[in-house]
This record gives C-alpha cells, structure tokens and sequence, in this order.
C-alpha cells in the first residue's frame, strides 16, 4: 500500500467534509469539532494555523489528522488539537487503519521537529482503545492517561433523580425553544460569560461562539437550546453534532435559577433529539475529577467512563519548561498542552 501524506488546506473542505461524515456514520471518533466550522473557531480564538493532515491511498482520501500549531518568538508548538479533550488523533476506517495512524502521525512529529517546536502533542480519538501506533511513533513521549464521560443513548437509562428533576421543571413553567434571534443570542452569551466568571474558567471570545450560532451551521454541525421561565432566559445549552456522536459544548444556567432545574431540560431535549436524528453517543467530555459535582452530575445521567491518552513529545529539556514555568507557558501557548505541570516542579 502507497501512502501519501499531504496538508490539507482550505480548498479541501468539501472532501475533508465528505469523508467526516462517511466515516463518522460508523465511527464514534468523528466529532463536531474535526469539521471546517470548528477548525475556523479555533482560528478566530487565536490558538494558531490549521495544519491538518491527510493520508491517501491511490488517490483517495482513507484518513485525517486534525491539527494546529503555534508560532511565537520562544517557539512553535503543535497539537491536535488545541483545547482539550478526547477530540483529535487520527481519523481512520478500519482497514490499514494502522499502517495510516503511523504514517500520520510520524509526519506530524516530523513537521514539528522541522519547524523548531518546543513540544507537539496529540490527544487520541474519543472511544478509541487501540493506542499502538501512538506508542510506536512517540516512545519517549509523556504520557497522560485521562478519563472521560459518555452515554450510549441506545441502552443508557436515566437514574430516578433526573426523572424526578425533569417533572419538577416541567412543573415549574421551565419551558425549551430553539429559535434563534439576536437578542437570545446577547442573552446566551451573557449567561455563559457570567457562568465561566463564577467558576474561574476562560471565556471563549464571543466571534467564536457566534460562529457556531450561525444558521449555517446550526442544525448541521451545531444546535442550540434555550430555556424560559416567565419569559426569562434562565438557561442554555449549544452541543455539537457528527453523524453519530453529540458533544455536550457549553451549558449555561443562570445562578438564582438553578432551582428551576433548566440544564437538567435542556439536556433531555438534546438528547432526545440526538435519538431522533440517528446519533449513537452523547460526548460529556472530560470532567475535573471524580469527586467533582460535574462528575456527579453527568454519572447520575447514567454515564459510562471512556479513556483517552495525551502523548507530548517534548523537544526540549526538562530544564528549558521548568524556566519558563507554568504562568509564562499558559501565556506563551494558550490552549495547548505543552509541558505537564505536575512535573515541573523540582523533586
């Protein structure tokens, strides 16, 4: 078998597109986030350039490696892909799905490499289980396995709890609408900016979420929920959507309203819809911890536990991270997981 490896550039969305959604009605690993769309919200984010590469076989399109890297004056660095998450790695159909995964990801490691990256590192694929070819290209790469949370929407049921809330909020008034205007717009993203502020997470710039609210990507690639009390948005929920999976994007809730139980609805509605549209699999996404109330939160759903890896070749020495430093890296490469911090402190 001849494997070509090539970049993909913008041109190549239509192909790109068509094979995500080929190979994502049978794999669980084609997300939301490795279509176009995304790839230019990251962009509008500031987390770098798409380098996305491509295998071919005769020709054909047989696999992809989403990815994106970052120029500064201390250095490159690449990933797939920024943010985090089991939401990169290669992309591949069964056959010679090794032999492509390798090729791949030997080209990243090598583009890298060449252009003076102080780190590259490479999340795999959501529900994958087979990390052999991530081993064999990056031997000395830090390794960090992770955990994430998902449901099977094909036997998955909920706990008596989430029965119970969904009543109460039904009972309450709460109601769920998904049409989209301008001004439910200004209130979603004012709820999620209000959330991120309470819980000290980053906000993602309001460009970038616009995008995903646009009306040709809604419906297609995203969908977006909105819950209602006396005429109050007190909630709101954007997911993203591949053929076969759903990935829970950003919840919002407004705080004096929690009682209401809106995310709970909102969550209920996504899925149902997912069911109706096809899909197999509601992506959670990682959480803190176990003992952490989002862990609970998305477990009392009924939530089966996925695992992912993050190889990080580093091209640099211990030494060279630990002089930058944790503040100076986040500043540096934001969005991207360049160095471990836990090991960054001497011992």
């Amino acid at each position: 078998m001849q494997i070509q490896i090539e970049r993909l550039e913008n041109r190549d969305d239509s192909e790109l597109t068509e094979f995500l959604d080929g190979l994502g009605k049978r794999s669980p690993s084609v997300l939301g986030y490795h279509y176009p769309i995304y790839r230019d919200v990251i962009a509008a984010a500031g987390a770098g350039e798409a380098c996305t590469l491509a295998a071919r076989v005769d020709g054909k399109l047989r696999a992809v490696l989403p990815a994106f890297r970052k120029i500064t004056p201390e250095g490159a660095v690449f990933g797939s892909l920024p943010f985090f998450g089991p939401n990169a790695g290669v992309l591949a159909g069964e056959d010679q799905a090794g032999e492509l995964q390798t090729a791949l990801l030997r080209s990243l490691i090598e583009d890298a490499r060449a252009a003076g990256a102080v780190a590259c590192s490479v999340y795999t694929p959501f529900l994958a289980s087979d990390f052999a070819s991530y081993d064999s290209v990056m031997p000395d790469a830090l390794v960090t396995d992770k955990f994430t949370q998902y449901l099977d929407l094909e036997t998955v049921t909920f706990s008596k709890s989430i029965a119970y809330d969904l009543r109460r909020s039904e009972r309450l008034g709460v109601t769920v609408s998904t049409d989209v205007d301008a001004q439910r717009r200004d209130a979603f993203y004012g709820l999620y900016v209000q959330n991120c502020i309470e819980q000290g997470i980053p906000v993602k710039p309001r460009a970038c979420v616009e995008m995903l609210l646009d009306l040709e990507a809604l419906g297609r690639r995203s969908a977006v929920y909105f819950a209602f009390h006396d005429g109050e948005m007190i909630g709101g929920l954007l997911v993203l959507r591949s053929p076969m999976t759903v990935s829970y994007y950003i919840p919002c809730t407004l705080a004096r309203a929690r009682g209401f139980q809106p995310g709970t609805l909102l969550i209920d509605r996504a899925i149902r819809d997912a069911r109706a549209r096809g899909a197999r699999y509601w992506n959670w996404e990682s959480s803190p911890s176990r003992e952490s109330g989002v862990f609970q939160f998305k477990k009392k759903w009924g939530s089966q536990e996925g695992r992912y890896r993050i190889y990080l070749q580093p091209f640099r020495s211990q030494q060279y991270f630990r002089d930058l430093g944790r503040e100076r890296i986040a500043d540096l490469f934001p969005y991207y997981f360049v160095y471990p911090f836990d090991r960054l402190r001497e011992k």
